[in-house]
């Protein structure tokens, strides 16, 4: 079996999940749970309303923390897309039904007007 690139993995998981634009997520308002998976001191920074802070690298580690429920819709997001493509793809491995990519992803959302928000409010 030959070894997969970036580009490959990330043609796979794109093919796994569906991407939610801005504007949608807005609509969906509390329907959502939001998970921001860039690392700790990028969401203490600034981050979207209501988001979850929960990087990558714990995905498979912590998600029971966040929600069990199969069914529950989850939006991710990263910077620009690419990890937050690749959790949404492991948490379809996982098992979770109804899994979002943020189409631009943080830089996407702040360059649309949408509010952010910091850790200290």
């Amino acid at each position: 079996m030959a070894l997969k690139t970036l580009q490959e993995l990330l043609a796979e998981a794109k093919a796994n999940v569906g991407q939610i634009s801005p504007e949608e997520l807005t609509d969906a308002g509390d329907s959502v749970i939001l998970l921001d998976v860039r690392d700790e001191p990028d969401y203490e920074e600034e981050h979207l309303p209501n988001a979850v802070s929960l990087p990558r690298g714990y995905i498979e580690l912590d998600i029971d923390e966040v929600t069990t429920d199969e069914n529950t819709h989850i939006v991710t997001y990263c910077g620009g897309g690419t990890r937050a493509t690749l959790s949404a793809h492991t948490l379809k491995n996982m098992g979770f039904k109804n899994v979002s990519v943020l189409t631009g992803g943080f830089r996407g959302w702040k360059a649309a007007g949408h509010p952010t928000e910091t850790e200290d409010g």
